[in-house]
Parts: C-alpha cells; sequence; structure tokens
C-alpha cells in the first residue's frame, strides 16, 4: 500500500452532524492539482515531440495557459483571503468556508422588505427600491415614495403598493414599467410569476372587493368580499386561482374564513371556516392541493375536502415562511427555554420532519433545497431532511434572514450582508478604512 493511501481523513464529522474541513485538505488539493497541471503540460510538449500527434504552437501556448489558470483560481478560491471593497472600504478579510461575499450599507433608511433577486437581492426602504447585484453593486434602483409600501414579488415580477392608499407600481427585471392607481385603498397585494396580479381594496361603498388583473393593468376579474376583513391574498403559479383569507368577527369572537376563487367563475368555488382558529398563511401547492397554518393547525385542502396534517398541541407558532416546494413552521417548546420545533412540509402538504433547535431565535427562511435559522449569535442551515448542514457561529446585530441558492442574506439596521449558508467555521470580519493603509 503506498504512503498517500495510508493519509488519515481529513473529513471529519462531528457531534452536531457538521462535516468539518481540514485546511490541509485544500492545500493538499491545490498541490495534486498543480502536479497534475505539470502533467499535463508535459503530455502536452510529448504530444509535440510525436510526429503522429500535431499541434500548432500557438494550440500549445493556448492549453498551457488555461489549464494553469484554471489550477490557480481553484487555489485561489479555495484558500479565501479576498478583499471585497464596498463604498471606498475594505468590508471583510474572511477566510475558509465562511468568506462573507458582500456587506452593503443601507445608507441609515427605514428597511420596508428585501428579498433575492437573481444572483443577488432587492431592497425596499423609504428612498425606493434597489437592486443589489452579485458582488454587492447596486445594479438599478428607482425612487417610491410612498408612506407605507409593500412589495410582492415571484419570478422576477416585482409589485409594489401604497398600503392604505390607492398608489402601486410594476417592475420587471430590474425597470419600472407602469404606475397605477386604484379606486379605492389597497389593503393586500399578490403577484403570480406568469401573468396575473390580484389587489384587495377597500371601498366605502362597496365594502371589500378582489381585483384580478392582467400584466397590462387591465381588469380580468372581480370579487366582492361577502363579509369581513381581507388580510391575505395568494395566487397559483398561472395567476388564475386565488385563496383570499378574511378575518371577521363573530358574537366578538375573531372568526377566519377561506375562499378560494377561480377567475373564469364568479363565486368561490369552495370555503373554509375557522370559528375559533386564526388563519396564518396560506399556499398553493399543487392543481387544487392548498397548505393552510393557522394558529393551532396546518391543513391540506384538496379540491372541496379538507384534513389535518399536523397540531401543534399547547405551543404557538412563532415564524412561518414558504418556496416553491416546501413550508417551514417554527413552534415553541415552553417545557424548555430557548428550545423551538422546526418542521418541514413536502409538496405533497405533508410533514418531511420535525426537529429540535435552542437558541434565542429570530427569523426563518426556507429555500428549495433547506431552511435557514437565525439567531441572535449565529445561523444554521437544515437540509430538506432535517439534517444540519451548515452552521454559522459569531453573528450578532442580524435581525432578518432570506435564503437564495447556496447563500443567506441577513439583515441589520445598518447593512446587509451575503453568507455562504453551508458554511461549518465561525464567522469574523475586519472592517478598516482604505486611507489608513
Amino acid at each position: 500500500m503506498s504512503e498517500e493511501n495510508n493519509k488519515p481523513e481529513l473529513h471529519v464529522v462531528r457531534d452536531d452532524g457538521i462535516e468539518d474541513i481540514s485546511d490541509d485538505s485544500f492545500s493538499e488539493k491545490i498541490e495534486n492539482g498543480k502536479l497534475r497541471a505539470e502533467r499535463t503540460f508535459d503530455n502536452i510538449l510529448n504530444m509535440k515531440n510525436d510526429e503522429n500527434r500535431k499541434l500548432s504552437t500557438v494550440s500549445l501556448v493556448i492549453i498551457a495557459v488555461v489549464v494553469l489558470a484554471l489550477v490557480y483560481i481553484i487555489s485561489d478560491f479555495a484558500t479565501g483571503g479576498v478583499l471585497y471593497s464596498v463604498q471606498g472600504k475594505i468590508s471583510s478579510t474572511v477566510y475558509g468556508s465562511a468568506a462573507e461575499k458582500f456587506s452593503v450599507s443601507t445608507g441609515g433608511d427605514t428597511v420596508y422588505d428585501f428579498f433575492p433577486y437573481d444572483d443577488a437581492y432587492a431592497i425596499l426602504t423609504e428612498n425606493g427600491i434597489s437592486y443589489v447585484n452579485a458582488s454587492g453593486s447596486v445594479s438599478a434602483s428607482q425612487q417610491i415614495t410612498y408612506s407605507s409600501p409593500g412589495l410582492v414579488s415571484a419570478s422576477s415580477r416585482v409589485l409594489i403598493y401604497d398600503r392604505g392608499n390607492n398608489s402601486y407600481s410594476l417592475h420587471l427585471n430590474e425597470s419600472m414599467y407602469s404606475q397605477q392607481k386604484t379606486e379605492g385603498k389597497i389593503i393586500y397585494a399578490a403577484i403570480s410569476s406568469r401573468k396575473n396580479y390580484a389587489l384587495a381594496v377597500r371601498d366605502h361603498k362597496s365594502g371589500t372587493i378582489l381585483y384580478g388583473m392582467d400584466e397590462t393593468g387591465k381588469l380580468i376579474y372581480q370579487w366582492n368580499c361577502p363579509d369581513g376583513y381581507i388580510s391575505d391574498v395568494v395566487l397559483d403559479k398561472s395567476g388564475g386561482k386565488a385563496c383570499v383569507t378574511v378575518i371577521d368577527s363573530v358574537n366578538a369572537v375573531l372568526c377566519s374564513t377561506i375562499y378560494i376563487l377561480d377567475f373564469e367563475y364568479d363565486s368561490a368555488y369552495a370555503a373554509f371556516e375557522y370559528s375559533d382558529e386564526t388563519v396564518i398563511g396560506t399556499k398553493f401547492l399543487s392543481g387544487r392541493k392548498i397548505q393552510v397554518i393557522t394558529d393551532k393547525n396546518v391543513y391540506l385542502i384538496s379540491g372541496k375536502e379538507q384534513s389535518i396534517v399536523y397540531e401543534y398541541s399547547s405551543s404557538d407558532v412563532c415564524f412561518t415562511d414558504m418556496s416553491e416546494r416546501y413550508v417551514a413552521l417554527v413552534t415553541k417548546d415552553y417545557s424548555h427555554d430557548d428550545t423551538y420545533n422546526l418542521t418541514l412540509f413536502g409538496k405533497n402538504g405533508k410533514p418531511r420532519f420535525t426537529v429540535t433547535v435552542t437558541g434565542k431565535l429570530k427569523d426563518i427562511s426556507v429555500s428549495d433545497k433547506s431552511v435557514a435559522l437565525l439567531f441572535t449569535d449565529k445561523a444554521e442551515t437544515y437540509s430538506n431532511r432535517g439534517k444540519l448542514v451548515g452552521s454559522i457561529t459569531d453573528i450578532n446585530r442580524f435581525d432578518n434572514v432570506i435564503f437564495k441558492g447556496n447563500y443567506l442574506y441577513v439583515l441589520s439596521s445598518d447593512s446587509v450582508k451575503k453568507l455562504p449558508a453551508y458554511a461549518s467555521t465561525s464567522y469574523s470580519t475586519q472592517i478598516e478604512d482604505e486611507s489608513q493603509n
């Protein structure tokens, strides 16, 4: 057996389930890569000397440069040590798998919302919306001066509305393409990834109305809410169906009702009443399947039938989030301090796993692959099977997290940082002014 095969294993699985990778493994891979590149270069020279394999001198140079460049690019990536400059300052000098990708200042503006957009994110503040690309630079921005802005997005489409007023705007691929006004005050909005969008509007004469609109702003559907107050609206992918949550008071007790609409019909084709529960969130799964989260249970609606798929017992719902594929739910475990139960529901609407997590939890975000939890001092990532696959410790002052691709976007009062979701090391940053160098 060769000496190389007797080397100790460099991948270590800790008790918490996270796989640690020794720094030596990167160095070894880099050295092996350089040796392979040298062998490749020698082989190219041998091919040149072989009369049966003739290559031009230009071809030899191009191949050699490409091979060596790839090796040294991989070498630099694996060892970290890259400086990211933002607004004239070195924002981070972080090494290893927890390297910060960028840190962007919010400028002290009030942040109303932020969401992942392509490879980076968009942020809505009191001064408008800004799109930040993968390198941390603002690629586009539009000024919007709404008194109480709300935002909904799907794919590359964004709808921003002035909650409690009548103005809204539509955006596509980082550009505003339409500004509109409604006759009543906008309560809520929803947008599909394809064409249609919906507006819940309160009119003093007609009560609460749901308008279905096409992408040009043309009215294609209208539904007059029978009683109560529309608190939530979601659309399916096509934008042809809507799930509307209405809150009303019956005998001084709040009551929630879900109405399921098809834009081809005037009236709701199904309605479900929750007399002693409050609906927290809904989501179209596929076809006529809908996931419903209340303050006591998780339901699955199939057509006109409904079943309970998860009960909380005496626990309280703390956080919920939904992605294209999953619904995540966090409930409080009152038998232990700072202990929570995380449950993930799959595309069929049924639970995939439930795990116990500990810490002072502040926010969650679910992607199409995993779930991220933001605590006061750390961020953890769980796979869609409930396995802990990432943990970044020693992070503070962040209030919100959004999970997109392989990265976490964490928001504090003064900045947004982009961190790798699957890192398993401590996080640290050094901020210094370039003028001091």
